[in-house]
């Protein structure tokens, strides 16, 4: 299939500076000198959703995955990743990029906070990342750069070919657009992401029968983007990345109901056209956490109230508090400045969008968002499966730190991040 027959929008794929990319059947073959002076071409792959385990016990799960089950054996893995908190898509997607918390990149949640808003817009604007990304790293080196679908890259000028917009959850025509990315205009960064596991798992739970066939049409899609790759950069190294784990879902808890009846928060209206009019504290959503925001951090009397208020809620085994994080405790963790406190919830717990209503209400499915740590909330965590020439065969990385992948990366690209602190990963020689 041509490339260009399968975008069908005008602005999917531009160089930089706004001129049109050129026509279906332009090739650009590798640079055999480039990769022989140390710089190996990356592709970078993220399965959204995706448990580190589905992998490495993918028997357990009766999933028939063997492209990513290939990776345990060409190639170095990660026994699990400890991503960064809040551990949902656009601060974890951003900081696999950057190889900085979001403290640091400015992407803190899959939303901004707007606690009058209805439902607000996620982030998902190139220009709200505050970091050196991989992508502008390597154009600054004079690479070309590619992306598919990869979370706020919108409008982004540190990538050449960059499609942001159609049917996310089409493995196959993601597959087709990457390998014909390759083929024809042969990106040194490429960063590719599926979303369908992700999207399944919210609905039915992790490890459901619609969740194993997402994962396994992933890795038909997978298989094929990777074999275009490893023939047009036979020198280059392919990575499979994640931005979280999943949890089933059993209840969800609604703070901000709860947060009305104790007086935090104002409304105005009837049913589902209530807005908010006035607020002293209000309840970021994440999922299997929230974090909790006052509008005037100077008011000791309301922080007390809100202090002593989910202390009073945390009490009651039903609600499903697991812990109230205080602002000391996960102060050097990532988290946007304007969380006061962290509620984190048990496993089968999710925080709920309603403002009226029960507290607590039966739920199904999936989530994710839990506060987790290395030793809190393991189902939180994230994949690394990384293969290539001289890339270390069968090696177990062990509980990395996902903000290790990007300058791993940057180092085989040859590239600079000099905000990304974090040690490489040992996945060459011996």
């Amino acid at each position: 299939m041509k490339f260009w027959r399968t975008i069908q929008f005008s602005i999917a794929l531009v160089l930089v500076g706004g001129l049109p990319v050129s026509a279906a059947g332009e090739t650009n073959p590798a640079t055999p000198a480039a990769e022989a002076s140390g710089r190996h071409p990356v592709l970078m792959i993220s399965i959204d959703g995706l448990r580190p385990d589905a992998v490495l016990e993918a028997g357990k799960y009766g999933l028939t995955i063997p492209v990513l089950r290939s990776f345990l054996k060409e190639g170095s893995y990660a026994q699990g990743v400890v991503n960064v908190n809040p551990t949902v898509t656009n601060p974890n997607h951003t900081t696999l990029v950057t190889g900085v918390l979001p403290a640091e990149h400015g992407i803190y949640n899959n939303r901004p906070f707007a606690p009058t808003a209805k439902l607000p817009k996620s982030y998902s604007s190139y220009d709200q990342i505050r970091a050196t990304t991989l992508w502008g790293a390597a154009k600054v080196a004079g690479l070309k750069t590619g992306s598919i679908f990869w979370p706020v890259t919108k409008k982004a000028t540190d990538i050449d070919f960059n499609l942001v917009d159609g049917n996310d959850e089409d493995d196959a025509k993601i597959a087709d657009d990457a390998i014909a990315l390759i083929e024809q205009k042969n990106p040194e960064l490429l960063t590719v992401h599926f979303v369908w596991l992700d999207h399944q798992q919210h609905e039915y739970g992790p490890f459901s029968a619609e969740g194993n066939a997402a994962l396994e049409r992933i890795d038909t899609a997978v298989g094929r983007v990777v074999a275009a790759y490893r023939k047009t950069h036979p020198g280059g190294v392919v990575a499979v990345v994640s931005d979280h784990g999943f949890d089933k879902v059993t209840h969800q808890v609604n703070l901000n109901a709860a947060f009305v009846d104790a007086g935090f928060i104002k409304l105005a209206g009837k049913g589902d056209e209530q807005e908010v009019t006035a607020w002293k504290a209000f309840v970021w959503y994440v999922g299997g956490s929230a974090m909790i925001v006052l509008q005037d951090r100077k008011d000791q009397k309301t922080k007390a109230r809100v202090a002593e208020y989910l202390q009073k809620l945390a009490a009651d085994p039903a609600n499903g508090i697991e812990r109230i994080y205080v602002r000391d405790e996960y102060a050097n963790r990532g988290l946007p400045p304007a969380a006061e406190y962290v509620v984190a919830f048990k496993p089968g717990y999710r925080m709920g969008n309603a403002m009226a209503g029960p507290l607590v209400k039966e739920s199904k499915g999936g989530a994710h968002g839990a506060f987790s740590t290395r030793t809190v909330r393991p189902d939180m965590h994230s994949s690394f499966f990384i293969t290539g020439p001289g890339i270390a065969a069968g090696r177990n990385l062990g509980l990395i730190d996902m903000r290790q992948i990007a300058p791993t990366l940057a180092g085989e690209l040859k590239v600079a991040l000099p905000a990304a602190k974090a040690p490489v990963l040992p996945i060459r020689g011996q």
